[in-house]
């Protein structure tokens, strides 16, 4: 499996459309804590995903163990997940590093699993 990282910044949006038909599926990231963020994300992640109305989309909220994180819900709810439509899979993990960062949570080996999933049943 191989998995292509396109920044979020200006520069390298122009270059999402390009890969994503190429993808089997779209992960998401965001940052929970960056609440000023979320709308612009959310208006990206919309146009992203309108190209391709069946390509399954997984969201990794991220930043869970920062204080000012959203929960899962309010990053659904801020991000307008309810509306990506009913022929889609979709997924939303709440994720973070461990404090040394030489462990994998399992709820990113759980999203592991699933990407690896997904990918196998799109191909």
């Amino acid at each position: 499996m191989e998995f292509l990282e396109i920044g979020g910044s200006e520069p390298f949006r122009s270059c999402w459309e390009m890969y994503l038909s190429k993808g089997l599926l779209l992960i998401f990231v965001v940052d929970s804590a960056d609440h000023n963020r979320l709308p612009e994300a959310k208006k990206h992640l919309h146009q992203l995903i309108g190209t391709n109305p069946i390509l399954p989309l997984v969201v990794f909220g991220n930043k869970q163990d920062l204080e000012a994180a959203y929960h899962i819900t309010d990053i659904h709810e801020a991000l307008a997940l309810s509306e990506v439509g009913n022929d889609r899979k979709m997924f939303l993990f709440g994720t973070q590093v461990t404090e040394n960062g030489s462990e994998i949570p399992s709820i990113m080996q759980d999203a592991r699993d699933l990407i690896a999933q997904l990918a196998a049943n799109m191909q």
